[in-house]
Order: C-alpha cells, then structure tokens, then sequence
C-alpha cells in the first residue's frame, strides 16, 4: 500500500486495552449507577446500524493521514468524498484509538486533525450517516510466529489472543471491522495463516457478526503473502480482496485474482498517482457478469472530485441491461435510499425491502418516512406493491404517496392512499397507477402508520410499462 523504507513502523498493543477503556468510561460515567451500562448499550447498538453495502456496490475510500492534496487544501473524515460507502482509516494503529494512553505511533494527525478525539468522533458522524468505517491493520514479519503481537508492557499474545485484542479494539472505539494491508515481510506459514483464520471468527462473512462487521485485506502479486489470498481457503473469510497494484494493467490484475476467487470476490485499487481518472472510470464502469465487488480509491483524500467520480461511474455503469416491459425496476440495478437510514435494529435495514424475501423487513423507529429508488435508467412505473411485514400490524404503512423525480428534488405525486390495511402478515397489495411519464427517481413517502411510531414493512416493488 505504501514505500515501506517511509511508513514501516512498530506493531505494539496492549492487553490493559479493556481494563484502560473500562476505566475512562466508568470515570466519566460515575455520576449514575447505570451510565456505563447505557454507554455499553449505545455503542452495541451503534456497531450494527448500517447493512453492508449492495452486492458489487462497494465504494471504498482510504484516508490517508499524511497524504498531500492535490488542487484543494486539507479535507477531514467528514467531507474527503461525497461518494464512498466504506472509509478505511489509514495510518496509524487500531489499538491507539482505543487507548490513547498507551499507544501513539504520531501518524495519525495533520493539518486538520490535531488529536484523536476528532478523529474518533468523525469516525461516528461517517456511521451515523450509513457509511462502513474500517482500521487499516498492517501485517508483520511477527505473524509469521508463534506471537504476532507484543503489548505496550512487553506480554506476548499467541493468535487467539491477538484476534480477540484487535476485536476488542473495534468494539472499543465503535468501528465496522478491519481491512488488512498485506506487505510488510510476513511469510506464509501456518502460525500467519492460523491468525488469519481467528480473525474471520470476529468479522466478515464467516463470523458472528455476518451482516454487520467487514473483513477485507488490500494485496498485489509482488507483495508477500499476499498472492496466498487466491486460495479459497483464506479468501473465504474475507468480504471482498482490493488489488493495490496500481502501476500494473488493470485486466491483468483484476484476472490475477478472479481467475481463482471468482469476479464477485475481487476490486481494484485506484491511485491519483498511478491511475489515470479516465482510466479509473473506464474500470468503475465495467461491470463483468457475475459483478466485480465495487471499487477502491486509496488516499482518497488527495483530491476530492477525482475520487468522487470514479464512485459516481460504478453508480452510473450499470450491472444489467435495461429492465424489460413489465419488469421490477428495483431488481435491476439503481441506488436506494431512505430517509431513516440508520438506527434500524440489525438485519432490518431499509436494503431489505428490495431484497425479494418477505421474510426480511425494514424498521425504522418512526411513524413516518420515505423510501427511494434511482434506477440507473429512467423508467414510467405503472404498478407498484408493498409487503406487509411478519408481526405487529401496528406498524403497517396507513396512508402514503408514490413519487416520482427527475432531478431529485422536485417531486410529482403520481398516487395517493390513505387509511390502507393489510389483512394479514406478509400479504402483497398492488395498486396501479396512471402514469405516462418517464422518470429518475422513485419516491414511497408514508405518513401514517397504522397506530404507534415503529415503521416496518417487508418489500418494496416498481413495475415499469
């Protein structure tokens, strides 16, 4: 990822981590018997408000702390990209955020950031907006024994317990997983690969913690151990691979990978540096079948409209072919969005209304608000059906208005209902709708609930002339 004789620096953690952290909340929360407790509850429920973005939908985007910009002046966590649904934190350590006290490797400020308390509360703005955020977890030639890690007072941890420390760290500052950096003069034996292993019990798809914590690692061919994450036997604990060699053909690399993890498992990494924005967008754009996972732009931060239009180009590229006559508009490629985004409980976020399975639903903690689908080709919707959801008809949509826009912002109401019920649990009502006109944007924008102030329903369906 970087010129290792400039950033290569020293792994060292510490096992005091949770007893430290316990000991800074318990005495900032002294006040009432169960502060820590509700500190404990906000930051669980805090972890799991995002669902992982959509399948070939991954917009990555690396902050890099000492990176200069490029024609714009220094930009925090909050405004570096418009675009990017996953940030990873890069530089510095996972465990310094965590204890602050013990651990500080000095890469992780510059013009901006002065001290970790804005980086840690940036880090919850990005979350609170729907956005993954990852720590960038460099590798070491001590993976490669029987104790990869040593703490800030000199206790060695086996893999077991390196695994847990660093899923320790992620609950303790309140982050979405990790993503490895693999090049730093590790070598491929089985005390690397046993650690490797432990850390797909905390994140990624084979974990626990499935749909809401991300395991994913940047690697390239010249950089060892990373081409041993072409074996299924690794890369199935990770969500997705990033190639980082920015300097070599893009087909090339991108076949390197798939060839053996197939198209879905695979992304490349693009560098203002390396790779043309032209040649960024070509590839954005290129959408194999099955899909590519997304796109990843390192040190994102150098210049904001670089990075923001290689995102919009995997938006705009399209996965499919224009949705036949008659067909679902939402199971063809497009961008939904809501108006409750986060502070859905885990596995009910708004993605779920799209996902053919009404066994799945959509809860937002309101007793009103919108839905709404971008399909990447206009389209006049003719029909559309809401699924009600498995239990509490309290929470049923009563009263609603379907939309539509070709700009985003100024909306024409193309149906009206009010005082609707569903007769029973995950039953499909249609209503058809007149309607001629071609549109951008789709809007569901539900007022009323049946009694209450919890929204839920399960599907959400747009049938195209």
């Amino acid at each position: 990822m970087r010129n290792q004789s400039k950033f290569t620096h020293l792994l060292i953690g510490g096992m005091a981590l949770l007893a430290v952290a316990c000991k800074k909340e318990n005495a900032l929360t002294s006040q009432t018997a169960n502060s820590a407790d509700a500190l404990s509850a906000a930051k669980t429920a805090n972890l799991s408000m995002a669902a992982l973005p959509a399948s070939g939908q991954n917009k990555v985007a690396y902050y890099a702390f000492d990176v200069t910009p490029a024609n714009q002046g220094v930009l925090p966590l909050t405004t570096f990209t418009d675009k990017a649904n996953i940030v990873v934190i890069f530089e510095g350590t996972l465990w310094e955020l965590a204890d602050t006290v013990h651990y500080n490797s000095g890469w992780m400020q510059n013009a901006y950031y002065k001290n970790k308390r804005q980086v840690l509360a940036d880090i919850q703005t990005l979350r609170a907006r729907g956005v993954k955020v990852l720590m960038n977890v460099d590798d070491a030639s001590s993976w490669s024994t029987a104790t990869p890690f040593t703490t800030y007072n000199g206790t060695a941890y086996n893999y077991t317990q390196f695994a847990s420390f660093i899923n320790d760290c992620v609950n303790t500052v309140g982050l979405d997983g990790i993503s490895l950096d693999v090049e730093h003069n590790a070598t491929d034996n089985t005390n690397y690969r046993n650690l490797i292993t432990e850390l797909g019990k905390y994140f990624g798809p084979l974990s626990a913690n499935s749909t809401s914590k991300i395991y994913t690692g940047a690697f390239y061919d010249g950089g060892a151990p990373g081409p041993i994450f072409r074996e299924t036997a690794l890369s199935q604990y990770l969500n997705f691979i990033m190639d980082m060699g920015y300097f070599e053909d893009n087909t090339t690399r991108f076949n390197y990978w798939a060839n053996t993890l197939g198209n879905a498992k695979v992304m490349l990494g693009m560098s203002y540096d390396y790779n043309s924005q032209a040649s960024a967008i070509t590839q954005a754009q290129w959408h194999p079948t099955p899909d590519k996972a997304g796109i990843m732009v390192f040190a994102a931060n150098k210049n904001k409209s670089y990075t923001d239009a290689i995102f919009a180009a995997l938006d705009n590229g399209g996965t499919t072919t224009t949705p036949p006559s008659g067909a679902d508009i939402t199971d063809y490629a497009g961008v939904l969005t809501a108006q409750y985004q986060t502070g859905s409980p885990s596995g009910e976020e708004y993605t779920k209304i799209i996902d053919n399975n009404a066994s799945t639903k959509y809860l937002t903690q309101h007793a009103s608000g919108w839905v709404q689908f971008k399909p990447n080709t206009a389209a006049t919707v003719v029909s559309y059906t809401i699924t009600s959801a498995n239990d509490v008809p309290a929470r049923d949509p009563k009263s609603w208005t379907l939309q539509g826009s070709n700009n985003g912002s100024t909306w024409t109401t193309l149906d009206t209902r009010a005082n609707q019920s569903f007769a029973s649990r995950l039953l499909k009502k249609t209503y058809t709708v007149s309607n001629t006109t071609s549109y951008a944007y789709y809007r569901l924008n539900i007022s009323a609930v049946q009694s209450g102030s919890i929204l839920q329903f399960a599907e959400w369906e747009l049938f195209r002339n």
